[in-house]
């Protein structure tokens, strides 16, 4: 049956002969794009958000920035690159700089990192401006998730310092808490270095298009917002609480207050303010980029715990994993993982968080992983919790990835490749007897597994991916969010 794992065997030399047969690629495309396209657009439109007296609330914090989005291979110069590309956890001077830029666009992988240079990133700050295509927009995880949760009909609130320059690009009904009224706010920047894939950077080419972050940020990493923001939420009433930004405060230099330890006393008031949430306020903590080791331990101990949804892409899934299981930072991964690796290491974590819940004794246990990929969507959650409509979920956000790289609402099948082959392997286990076929007609994958003493649904959704990207930055904020619009109602 499609969608659920078989034994293997004649039924498997069957079909794999039947796909062959009428669903193989052909000198006009893949064939399977179409019905692909038209059943995730029948799974979104079956599926809305409640309005009126049940529109769901959220609440997201921390923080918002000016992104600027720039031409990576035209910012810097690949013949100033001196020694092999290497990976820096804070950047220095322009030779790390240029370093660590081609150590992941070599790679394909999603980077943020810190410059402590002020004066070096303010020249390349000057110099993006000067390069032709350069653009501004906001930026920040909490922002541009808050953005994606409105357009899909939620009531927003979210947590920022801005300046009113920087508030034009919300939408006037989002409340936006966290600053003064009359305060003279500086606005963050963040310069976005996109480039596509096949991009060439001297003899390096760029697996998969994508894009590297690097900021010098004054406001964002104190987490500035956070105590205006818990003012606001009892009146409110959130149904989801997201918990982002965090990935701000890594290796930021934090200044000692009398020998205390400043950045784990803001992650003791992020968990405070989680705690106190009532339990059917759902929260969900959004992973990112980070390479600070003690700041993840942190996070392992102070805001994992107590959460009820992770969202994440496949490097963070392995780093999140890393940290969990070795204690060890893991600074690039895959960019396009097999859907069995993805799997095992959901699976792995899972239990590792619920390992936390149980060792810190939180009310809370985690029912919710979002893995969101180049060429899938996976989302688990536990059955019977309170986590709706999972299939649905994993289509919107399928389609939201498409929607938001091709910057159109339209999929235009020209614009289209799937990455996935007719069939997959559930684990990467030697014994694994199991696979899960993909039919172009039910292309969203669904089955139950028991993990952990709970019974839980997975499901894989293709990605229509878009052959003509013009939006990397913030794919993954609205894919995430996305994968929650259908999941939570009063």
């Amino acid at each position: 049956m499609a969608g659920f794992p078989v034994k293997l065997g004649t039924i498997l030399s069957f079909i794999l002969v039947f796909y062959a047969i009428y669903y193989r690629k052909t000198d006009i495309g893949d064939v399977r794009l179409s019905p692909v396209k038209e059943h995730l657009l029948s799974l979104e439109n079956e599926n809305r958000v409640k309005t009126g007296n049940m529109q769901p609330h959220v609440a997201l914090g921390y923080g918002a920035c000016h992104d600027l989005f720039v031409n990576a291979t035209l910012l810097l110069d690949h013949r100033e690159l001196i020694g092999v590309p290497q990976h820096f956890d804070e950047i220095t001077t322009k030779e790390e700089f240029l370093k660590s830029f081609t150590y992941f666009f070599k790679h394909g992988a999603a980077a943020e990192r810190f410059m402590s240079n002020s004066k070096l990133y303010d020249d390349y700050i000057e110099r993006a401006l000067n390069i032709p295509g350069t653009k501004w927009n906001i930026g920040g995880n909490a922002p541009l998730m808050a953005k994606r949760f409105y357009m899909e009909g939620w009531k927003v609130l979210f947590a920022a310092k801005m300046s009113n320059n920087l508030k034009k690009y919300i939408p006037e009904e989002i409340q936006i808490v966290g600053g003064d009224e009359n305060e003279d706010m500086k606005d963050d920047i963040h310069m976005i270095l996109e480039y596509k894939a096949d991009a060439k950077f001297g003899t390096y080419k760029a697996p998969r298009a994508n894009r590297y972050i690097v900021h010098n940020d004054e406001n964002n990493p104190l987490l500035s917002s956070l105590e205006k923001f818990g003012e606001h939420l009892p009146g409110f009433k959130p149904d989801l609480l997201v918990i982002s930004g965090l990935q701000m405060m890594d290796n930021y230099p934090f200044k000692s207050d009398n020998g205390k330890d400043l950045r784990a006393e803001r992650l003791d008031l992020v968990k405070e303010q989680i705690l106190s949430q009532p339990l059917k306020t759902l929260a969900h903590f959004e992973m990112a980029s980070y390479v600070d080791l003690e700041l993840l331990k942190h996070l392992t101990t102070k805001v994992l715990p107590y959460v009820d949804s992770v969202g994440m892409n496949e490097q963070e899934l392995t780093n999140l994993y890393s940290v969990l299981e070795y204690g060890e930072v893991s600074v690039v991964a895959d960019s396009n993982p097999r859907i069995a690796t993805a799997l095992d290491q959901m699976r792995k974590t899972f239990n590792l968080i619920r390992q936390q819940n149980r060792k810190y004794t939180s009310n809370r246990k985690l029912t919710r992983i979002h893995v969101h990929t180049l060429a899938y969507q996976a989302i688990l959650t536990v059955k019977d919790s309170s986590w709706l409509r999972t299939k649905a979920a994993a289509a919107k956000a399928s389609l939201t990835a498409h929607r938001y790289v091709c910057n159109s609402q339209n999929i235009a099948l020209e614009k289209v490749k799937l990455l996935l082959d007719d069939s997959f392997s559930t684990t990467t286990d030697n014994d694994n007897t199991s696979r899960v076929f993909f039919e172009p007609t039910k292309p969203v994958a669904c089955w139950e597994e028991i993990l952990n003493g709970d019974s839980v649904e997975i499901c894989i959704a293709p990605v229509l991916i878009c052959t003509e990207a013009q939006l990397t930055a913030g794919a993954g904020d609205n894919i995430s969010a996305a994968g929650l619009v259908l999941q939570v109602e009063k």
